[in-house]
């Protein structure tokens, strides 16, 4: 087995938010939060079970206990809904999608995705992301010349070919294209005001966040409205097994009543989103923890060895490849792509953890804030993918790790994206060692989801995994 390179200091070069001891007054931790969401916190967010914020007509609570967690997204869920003050950073991409709907329409949506989501759907989709993976390696390969590689635009392009296969199959090259240019878009201009907590004014701000993202969807949308009638028009039955037509021909076990064609649009764009970006970035940060941490590299590269002895990764192989997993759960612990649960507004007077949150009072849920919090977890800026070995699955509570959300509103997508992720780490790992670029220095930013600010610069250096194939030759 190779050796891996000495942790130098430059790579060590993690560049986190400031975290004041003191509290931040209302005006700096908007400010803060305008420019990266996961940047307006101080120490004491990071040590309390509830911090409670008011300024005039803003009254704010931040949960960090499990126990509070799980009572507002599991025992009491029905009384808290998406934020007024988020929505218009959601609801004009996703409109009435799993991420943004409520009660009685949301469970109907549930129940008509569930079967795109299971473990039978999963498995069919493993194909692809081995499939598309293998591509992107032959694409390495045949590259040879050892330039810098932006990880964060290579992990999107190949999330991006994995989940576009497997919504739209066949049309997967017309849309995929737009699909990233829309999202890319979306990310980089509709972020957080301050003027977003000012009565009136954020009428105003919402009304133009509304109109630019028009601008920036208007492409997409009207992509999707051609993919959608051109699916519908072909048969009354389903032509493939691909996501789209599964929406399109699905309907509520319940009722038998199917999605409209604006529904499917907005079911599509929430899992092209959830399902493309989040994955890729996660598996961003798991390269680069992997980069700066020799031991726990060399770990998983023994155990994806003797596991895979050479051969792509299928389905049936990520149950052999615990540490694998571990890692990857480890990553997802401190650099959680959805680094903020959607910020939640009380429709009535509640009690968590002793508090009083009184009714119209917004409460966040913060999964960076969480997976850092020192009552929590020992040496939290650890990583340690020891954590999440199963005989110490009781150290720490359920709601202390909800990189998917926790309650009725658990990821449907969660096991999909766990299985892309393993995948492709034991894929990559076998052929690739990758390794920060010289000088460069990361640092996470919180837009609708964690990115490294300035991007992920590596290098990539070819291995040879040991392969029992040919050993038996040799013998």
């Amino acid at each position: 087995m190779e050796e891996s390179d000495a942790v130098t200091d430059e790579q060590l070069a993690l560049v986190l938010p400031s975290v004041p001891e003191r509290r931040r007054s209302i005006v700096s931790y908007a400010l803060a939060m305008s420019d990266s969401l996961i940047g307006g916190f101080d120490a004491a967010d990071f040590r309390e079970d509830v911090v409670e914020r008011r300024f005039l007509w803003f009254h704010h609570f931040l949960v960090n206990h499990p126990d509070g967690v799980k009572h507002i997204l599991q025992d009491n869920a029905a009384n808290y809904v998406k934020a007024k003050i988020v929505r218009p950073l959601l609801t004009p991409a996703l409109g009435n999608g799993l991420v943004t709907i409520e009660g009685d329409e949301w469970r109907w949506h549930r129940r008509i995705m569930t079967p795109a989501f299971n473990a039978k759907s999963v498995a069919g989709y493993a194909g692809i992301v081995t499939e598309a993976t293998d591509a992107m390696l032959r694409a390495w390969d045949e590259d040879g010349s050892g330039s810098p590689l932006d990880l964060e635009a290579a992990m999107k392009e190949l999330t991006l070919d994995i989940i576009a296969r497997a919504m739209f199959s066949s049309d997967s090259g017309l849309i995929k294209d737009t699909l990233h240019r829309s999202s890319t878009r979306y990310q980089a201009e509709m972020n957080l005001s301050p003027l977003a907590l000012i009565p009136g004014i954020n009428r105003v701000w919402a009304h133009l966040k509304e109109r630019r993202a028009a601008r920036i969807l208007k492409d997409l949308n009207a992509l999707m409205a051609q993919l959608i009638e051109s699916r519908k028009s072909r048969s009354s039955e389903p032509s493939s097994d691909d996501l789209l037509d599964r929406l399109l021909h699905a309907g509520d076990p319940e009722t038998g009543r199917g999605l409209s064609a604006s529904d499917v649009r907005d079911e599509m764009v929430t899992i092209f989103v959830a399902g493309h970006e989040t994955t890729a970035l996660a598996l961003c940060w798991t390269w680069f923890l992997l980069s700066q941490h020799a031991e726990a590299e060399q770990r998983m590269w023994a155990e994806i060895d003797d596991a895979l002895k050479g051969a792509a990764p299928t389905y049936d192989d990520i149950r052999r490849l615990p540490y694998t997993r571990m890692v990857f759960d480890e990553a997802l612990r401190l650099f959680p792509p959805v680094h903020s649960l959607a910020w939640r507004q009380a429709l009535e007077r509640d009690e968590v953890c002793g508090r009083v949150v009184p009714a119209g009072a917004i409460v966040g849920i913060i999964p960076w804030v969480i997976h850092r919090h020192r009552a929590l977890w020992e040496a939290p800026e650890r990583f340690d993918p020891k954590r999440f070995a199963p005989e110490r699955g009781n150290e720490h509570p359920r709601c202390a790790y909800i990189p998917f959300s926790v309650g009725p509103r658990f990821c449907i997508g969660a096991s999909l994206a766990l299985t892309v992720g393993v995948m492709v780490l034991a894929h990559i790992a076998q052929h690739y060692r990758l390794r920060l670029a010289q000088d460069q220095s990361v640092e996470p930013r919180g837009l609708l989801t964690l990115h490294p600010r300035n991007g992920l610069i590596v290098r990539r250096i070819r291995r040879r995994p040991q392969s029992r194939r040919s050993s038996t030759t040799d013998s």
